[in-house]
């Protein structure tokens, strides 16, 4: 299936608070499409701000929907309309996100998409923060075709509902982890102090796009990178 500019630009779209362009997919269930978040803890069920930004402005929860239908409509062999599109672009393509909304690895197949956006466009470094590695398979599919690849930065969202084991098992495998929920927690459960995220805790507004730190660093052997984010 073809993807046309038009929707390339509904489903990728600047974001002024990070600095950064950005796509998004739907959170829950819509007329149309089956939620996104499906690897989510009760904590974000509790905790989820664009849940209530979705009851206050319905025209997000719609264009979403839309995002939905385009992202589907990508495939390994659609990615390199994404460049041609980012090539157009005027403002800056250096990082881009996914998702800022919803989850980027619903399944399998989200994992290819991803895979074939990095490999078509090599001078772009596509930032996803996911909470897919609750699930075996598609963490095990994230750590053989994304984790290896120098532009996907890749980093496990993790919130207070997380075991000890689970922080253990993911900083074992190699992953950088992105902590929200607790503003007095400052360590990982070994130890690790955690990288205070300058964009949540100072303010700085489009930092995102330039920082080279926190969800950005690069791993070393057994070190992993524990980025805290501030509450909302």
């Amino acid at each position: 299936m073809t993807v046309t500019n038009a929707e390339l630009s509904d489903l990728i779209r600047f974001v002024d608070d990070i600095g950064m362009y950005a796509t998004d997919r739907p959170i829950n269930d819509t007329e149309n499409h089956e939620g996104s978040c499906i690897h989510r803890t009760d904590f974000c069920d509790m905790t989820c701000y664009n849940m209530k930004l979705y009851k206050m402005y319905k025209a997000m929860a719609d264009r979403d929907d839309r995002c939905e239908t385009i992202w589907q409509k990508l495939s390994t062999f659609s990615a390199v309309e994404v460049k041609q599109w980012i090539n157009k672009r005027r403002k800056p393509t250096q990082r881009i996100r996914h998702m800022t909304r919803g989850e980027a690895f619903k399944n399998l197949a989200d994992v290819y998409r991803v895979r074939a956006m990095c490999l078509d466009n090599p001078d772009v470094l596509w930032w996803v923060p996911t909470r897919a590695w609750r699930n075996v398979n598609l963490r095990l599919a994230i750590e053989g075709l994304l984790m290896p690849l120098p532009n996907c930065a890749i980093n496990a969202s993790f919130d207070p509902s997380n075991t000890d084991e689970e922080w253990e098992w993911m900083q074992n495998a190699g992953w950088n982890i992105m902590f929200f929920g607790d503003d007095d927690r400052t360590t990982a459960p070994n130890g690790q102090r955690m990288f205070k995220c300058p964009k949540t805790h100072k303010g700085l507004k489009g930092h995102c796009m330039d920082c080279k730190a926190g969800c950005f660093a690069q791993k070393t052997i057994n070190r992993t990178t524990v980025v805290h984010l501030s509450e909302h």
